[in-house]
């Protein structure tokens, strides 16, 4: 063989194999060498919460120098509750349990969201004469007392023109609903996935719903103790997470088959659920808005000896988010 061909040869075979090695050396994932950082997680069993899992099943956390010890929850409220009593450092909780502890535990802090979704959704009976929102006056409507739920459907019916004395509130779980619906015994239900999803499912053609609107926030709730002596962990979470993101948008497909197996889901029920929920780490303006309507609802209805709303800013820390992605925070400091 011609020695220059030989010589070409080996030259390319140095230069593909160094681009090869450059490709693996820049972008795949390299294996952290520093000091761990330990947290426990409190997270929710559910859609809303499943970016904690799949960071988990992804290794994000270790790769950002963590040691995520996960505890399953099936609530967010369970959640929000394992903070307050330090069974955990971080929870993934909706922002209306941890508006409904800020009252009275002003050391609580969050950091950033998880997922954002309208998961909320009233559903009636058609055969109960309901076929428009205004043929609700007067009918029974399930809700969970005291909860997010009740406060959504309050804003949904006030929307809509009628006031809360118009309908008859109906105190249930979420799991006594579709029983009790099915059964006749209530007119509707204002509830939030799976459960709406099952009401639908079981009354089939006699069921009509509306969605229940605003925004829904899955935050990451922590006490600010905690924040003061883990502002590494703290950031190391936030970019976890941030990498778990881009991972739901790059490879849907996969994560909706891990969360499937995870959570035991249907997959009808998952390719309903999935476009609902919207995966990403942010801190928004509105979402304070949202909290200080929340906050203002409950003293309203006596749900809180407060008498004024907190100051929802001095309960925001926004560095660990701002510092690795500083786009995702657009709330005014």
């Amino acid at each position: 063989m011609n020695r220059k061909i030989i010589i070409g040869i080996l030259v390319a075979i140095i230069i593909t194999g160094l681009g090869v090695g450059s490709y693996f050396w820049f972008f795949q994932p390299k294996k952290y060498t520093g000091q761990v950082e330990k947290i426990t997680l409190a997270a929710y069993t559910g859609e809303a919460g499943a970016m904690v899992y799949i960071a988990d099943d992804q290794g994000f956390f270790e790769e950002y120098g963590l040691e995520v010890t996960i505890k399953d929850f099936g609530s967010g409220k369970a959640c929000a509750d394992a903070i307050i009593a330090d069974e955990a450092d971080v929870s993934t909780s909706a922002g209306f349990a941890f508006v409904s502890y800020s009252f009275e535990h002003s050391n609580l802090k969050i950091f950033g969201t998880v997922a954002t979704a309208e998961v909320k959704e009233l559903v009636a009976r058609k055969d109960k004469g309901i076929t428009t929102i205004n043929d609700l006056i007067g009918k029974r409507i399930a809700v969970k007392e005291k909860s997010g739920a009740e406060f959504q459907l309050g804003v949904f019916l006030v929307l809509n023109g009628i006031s809360q004395e118009d309908v008859e509130l109906v105190d249930l779980k979420p799991s006594e609903m579709v029983e009790s619906i099915l059964n006749g015994d209530i007119d509707a239900s204002f509830t939030w996935d799976p459960y709406s999803y099952d009401i639908k499912k079981e009354l089939g053609d006699n069921a009509i719903s509306w969605p229940g609107g605003e925004d829904f926030y899955f935050v990451l709730i922590t006490k600010e103790d905690w924040l003061v002596n883990n502002s590494v962990a703290a950031e190391r979470l936030i970019k976890s997470l941030l990498a778990t993101e881009e991972y739901v948008k790059d490879h849907s497909s996969e994560a909706k088959d891990f969360v499937t197996d995870r959570f035991e889901y249907e997959s009808d029920y998952i390719e309903y659920s999935w476009p609902k929920q919207e995966f990403n780490v942010i801190l928004s303006q509105a979402m304070l808005i949202t909290f200080d309507a929340q906050a203002r609802w409950k003293i309203e209805n006596n749900l809180t000896n407060a008498t004024e709303i907190p100051n929802y800013l001095e309960y925001i820390y926004l560095d660990a988010l701002k510092d690795v992605k500083p786009e995702a925070v657009t709330i005014i400091d």
